[in-house]
C-alpha cells in the first residue's frame, strides 16, 4: 500500500514536470515563431523597397537626356 502511494506520487511529480517542460518548450517555440516571422517581414520590406529603388533608377537611365520630338 505504501509502495502505490509512492509510486503514485512519483507519477503525479513525473507529469508535472512534463506539463511544465512542454509548457516551456511551447513558450519558446512561440518566441522563435514570431522573431522569425517578424525578421521575414522586414526582409519582405527591404526587397521590394530595393526593388522599387532598382526600378526607379533603371526609368532614369533608360530616360533620353534630349527628349527627340520632330
Amino acid at each position: 500500500m505504501l509502495a502505490n502511494f509512492l509510486l503514485a506520487i512519483l507519477l503525479i511529480g513525473f507529469a508535472i514536470g512534463v506539463m511544465v517542460s512542454i509548457d516551456t518548450t511551447t513558450s519558446l517555440m512561440v518566441s522563435l515563431v514570431k522573431k522569425i516571422l517578424k525578421m521575414t517581414h522586414r526582409s519582405k520590406l527591404l526587397t521590394e523597397y530595393i526593388l522599387r529603388a532598382y526600378m526607379r533608377y533603371r526609368r532614369a537611365v533608360n530616360k533620353p537626356l534630349i527628349s527627340n520630338s520632330y
